[in-house]
């Protein structure tokens, strides 16, 4: 007797109105021969409830008319994971029959799993696969090689730490993981690293078609340019203005991609690569990665103390940890970047400001040669460029420019990037070059590259590789992302607030650099800092805001989170705060996909809240105040208005004084900026008064706390902005701080570059005194006893120089006194060729050995640390520390290779010594 599968109806209308319309929309096609429905199958085991003949729901066929995938379908009201064992069964049935193994999509009509067995566990994918797709994987499972046995092209990144990144993502493609973020400092090759991956996937079959994202077009052109340098024979294209392609590598800016994705099917990459990997990405463009089912790579140069840690969870980095790290710190060490060193430049009305009555007499007259009354000149030196425009502040910035800057054998400066304020100050520099050096100018020294500027692509392509221009003003553009090695002097003609832009501003200077012309090598390069940005990330590391990687609705929560545990263990009521809880919870959406699993959970929450411990309050702060950045909740002002009432409130739970006279100073400026003709404005004049006074802050209480945020919240929305008006002037300003070091006993001090002068000056004509010098500089090791010799003659009357001092003078914290020397007397001391060769083996080494695994090649960088420190390597040296700590060679390597690297470290160090 056949069993014949029942369907109830409420599974006809699922297939009839949800599922048949999502697989004709991915271009199955029954009327085509494309599918099949309710297919009869032979279970080889089958259930005894079920019996041997059961039926398939869908079947998907290829163009050669075979089974390619099936379908489960389930009501919407069941759980589409259900039919995972039916729908095995039904593949397994086929298999049986027809040797082919097919993909399983199991759906209730709202959600949808994809499952290639073989492979993967089922994971949700935002719709059906096409043919094609389905095709393209049949494929790449029946050809694909394991990822670690296709060797690494060395021509493209042949570096140790480029192949253990690699390796990284390599090995979790082996073993079913999908989503990657590597970090790695600019200037270390994430470009080159990310083309030789793309190129071992493409060898070995794993991977057929790949997108890469950028968010500038600059960074799309810059990276399609290298692809095609280094795999000249793939076929590559650029989506833009909404038109797609059918390359096999493909590139988009973010908001391009976001005009076509929806055109696009889920399946329709196998690898996407994500360039500069942080906040936006996660805030703007996570509907790009929901919709497609491909393995993810993200790239970024943000260390990682300063990843959001959405942007962690994007790439499954949960633990806050990525799949590989490369710090600037570490990249430095290894010589493959350049460290920086930091001139801090405040011109007189930078650190003074400008106020009319202080002026000397020629000052003042001069103001008035130019229209200006005195008493309109009263700004603090931070409104440079903001409140109050100086030509004469941007002609000294200029002039200390072409003063301090590094300069080539011409005189010129090396290529520059200046970061201005807006367009409008670096047109304002701009006219200083002309004004000052007009000779220069001639020559198209200096010229602004940014967006107000026709043509700045063409102005870029110049800077980068014709000899003018050297200088490039710039608002923004050149922040990130811009490869031009060239470049050593940066300046800081702006403030900057962000952790993320200054750490991506300073990358613009850190790469490698040999002048073919002179053969000059780039040792390191020069930040000129008007504006204390090095003191302002040291004395501020969390930057301008507040959170600023936190949202304002969670910081929100988190807060009355804090509030509502203090309240509770100072016995206050907590009712009033638990409906704001409740509130904000109730205002989530619920068709949310992220807050869907949080449905249970927050019902109780919403029923019946419960009593404040620690556990609770964490568990509410971690899980589900990330959600609040989905509720659509009040406006900006509004909200932030809230944050600040809220940290008040907690400040007075918790005594803080310092910190409720800090958020009194915005709360009374936020409400005093309120519209007065604003009907609503008006109703509460008399409570806005009594906030401006002194009474109403040195009597608060909770009443009074909950009062400002009801009343005054909702107003935020009539806040009005004063626009100030900007005086212009130009008042002769010269430099007049720069980085100062106290060196002597008694407090004797001089600026960094003054004493590094004398210092150099002083040792040369003492290496034609002293025979220990001499001997240095002959290129001989010195004993103990002659370095201490050495340290007791430096370290007297005038200069007083020690270790410590020639640190301070040379920004570098690691060297040591004979490294100093070395640097004062040998022209090539910098850069040792023992360690040049050491570096280029190993690197050679790993390349002849293309198989190795990722923590084999972390063990290998630590391995030839191990050389450059203390040459030789014995087979003691595995077991004790540093490489005991990196793991142990035994469980890492066989014995062949064990003994092979011994001798090849060995044979080095004889060689390189």
């Amino acid at each position: 007797m056949k069993l014949v599968a029942i369907i109830t109806p409420k599974e006809t209308v699922t297939r009839t109105e949800l599922i048949d319309t999502q697989l004709a929309r991915a271009g199955w096609s029954k009327q085509r021969k494309m599918l099949l429905e309710e297919v009869l199958l032979q279970i080889a085991t089958p259930d005894q409830s079920y019996g041997k003949n059961q039926f398939s729901d869908y079947v998907l066929l290829g163009s050669d008319g075979k089974p390619l995938a099936v379908v489960e379908a389930k009501r919407t009201s069941r759980d589409e994971l259900a039919g995972k064992r039916q729908a095995a069964d039904y593949a397994e049935a086929i298999k049986a029959k027809t040797g082919i193994n097919p993909f399983i999509f199991l759906t209730n009509g709202k959600e949808i799993q994809f499952w290639d067995r073989d492979r993967y566990p089922p994971r949700k994918i935002a719709g059906f696969y096409t043919r094609d797709d389905l095709e393209r994987l049949k494929h790449q499972k029946q050809y694909a090689l394991p990822v670690n046995e296709v060797t690494i092209n060395a021509d493209i990144a042949g570096r140790d730490y480029q192949n253990e990144a690699i390796r990284r993502v390599t090995e979790g493609v082996d073993a079913a993981k999908r989503k990657f973020l590597l970090v790695m400092a600019t200037g270390t090759g994430k470009t080159r690293s990310t083309i030789a991956l793309v190129d071992t996937l493409l060898r070995a079959k794993r991977v057929q078609k790949v997108l890469f994202l950028a968010d500038r077009r600059e960074l799309v052109r810059q990276a399609m340019s290298e692809f095609k340098t280094h795999l000249p024979n793939e076929s590559l294209s650029r989506i833009e203005g909404g038109a797609t392609s059918g390359a096999r590598i493909q590139f988009a800016t973010y908001p391009s991609m976001m005009q076509v994705y929806h055109r696009l099917s889920v399946g329709c990459y196998d690898l996407i690569v994500a360039d500069e990997s942080h906040r936006s990405i996660y805030q703007r463009y996570k509907a790009i990665f929901d919709h497609f089912d491909a393995i993810q790579l993200g790239l970024t140069a943000t260390p990682t103390d300063y990843i959001d840690h959405n942007t962690f969870e994007l790439f499954d980095c949960g633990d806050g940890l990525p799949s590989y790290y490369y710090s600037y710190e570490q990249a430095v060490a290894d010589k493959n970047l350049v460290n920086y060193r930091v001139l801090d430049a405040q011109t007189n009305f930078q650190l003074q400001g400008i106020q009319g009555d202080a002026l000397p007499e020629p000052l003042k007259q001069m103001a008035r040669d130019q229209g200006v009354e005195l008493d309109e000149l009263n700004f603090d030196g931070s409104d440079i460029e903001k409140g109050v425009i100086n030509q004469g502040t941007n002609d000294a910035i200029v002039r200390e420019f072409m003063d301090k800057s590094r300069k080539d054998t011409r005189g010129l400066p090396h290529k520059t990037i200046i970061f201005a304020v807006s367009h409008a100050h670096a047109k304002r520099l701009y006219e200083s070059f002309n004004r000052l050096y007009p000779e220069l100018q001639r020559q198209g020294m200096a010229e602004i590259i940014d967006s107000h500027m026709e043509r700045a692509d063409a102005t870029l392509d110049d800077f980068k590789y014709k000899t003018m221009p050297r200088v490039a003003i710039s608002v923004d553009m050149l922040d990130t992302g811009v490869d031009v090695p060239a470049i050593q002097n940066l300046v800081f003609a702006k403030p900057i607030f962000s952790r993320v832009k200054f750490w991506q501003m300073i990358g613009r200077g850190t790469r490698l650099y040999i002048d073919k012309a002179t053969g000059e090598v780039k040792q390191d390069f020069l930040i000129i800092d008007h504006w204390k940005n090095f003191a302002y990330f040291k004395l501020n590391p969390d930057g301008e805001l507040d959170h600023p990687s936190e949202p304002l609705p969670v910081r929100l929560l988190r807060l009355r989170l804090e509030k509502w545990n203090l309240l509770h263990a100072q016995q206050f009521d907590t009712q009033s705060v638990v409906e704001e809880l409740q509130a904000m919870l109730a205002a989530l959406p619920r068709q949310s996909i992220n807050v869907r699993p949080h449905w249970d959970e927050l019902d109780q929450l919403l029923a019946q809240w419960p009593q404040p411990n620690h556990t609770t309050i964490e568990h509410l702060s971690k899980t589900i105040a990330p959600l609040m950045r989905l509720a659509p909740l009040c406006g900006l002002d509004e909200l932030q208005f809230r944050v600040w009432c809220e940290r008040l409130t907690v400040a007075w739970l918790k005594t803080d004084a310092a910190e409720q006279l800090k958020v009194k100073q915005r709360i009374q400026e936020a409400i005093a900026s309120l519209a007065d003709n604003i009907p609503e404005v008006r109703k509460v004049q008399e409570q806005r008064v009594w906030v401006a006074t002194t009474g109403f802050w040195e009597h608060l209480d909770l009443a009074r706390l909950t009062n400002l945020q009801t009343t005054f919240a909702p107003l935020m929305r009539y806040r009005t902005v004063t626009p100030k008006n900007t005086v212009e002037i130009n008042l002769p300003d010269s430099i007049s701080q720069r980085s100062w070091i106290i060196y002597g006993p008694s407090g004797e001090g001089a600026f960094a570059e003054s004493y590094r002068e004398q210092v150099e000056a002083w040792i040369k004509r003492l290496a034609d005194e002293l025979p220990a010098l001499a001997k240095l500089k002959s290129g001989e090791n010195l004993s103990d006893d002659e370095l201490d010799s050495i340290a007791a003659t430096l370290n007297q009357a005038d200069l007083f120089v020690t270790e410590e001092t020639l640190r301070k003078a040379f920004e570098n914290q690691t060297a040591a006194l004979p490294e100093f020397l070395r640097h004062i007397l040998c022209e090539d001391a910098r850069l040792p060729d023992r360690e040049q060769r050491i570096n280029q083996a190993f690197e050679t080494f790993i390349a002849q050995h293309g198989y190795l695994r990722a923590n084999q090649l972390n063990y290998l960088r630590a391995v030839k640390a191990a050389v450059l420190r203390h040459g030789r390597i014995t087979r003691a040296a595995f077991d004790e520390p540093p490489l005991s700590r990196v793991g142990r060679i035994e469980a890492l390597f066989p014995p062949q290779d064990i003994e092979e690297l011994i001798d090849f470290a060995n044979q080095w160090v004889d060689d390189a010594a």
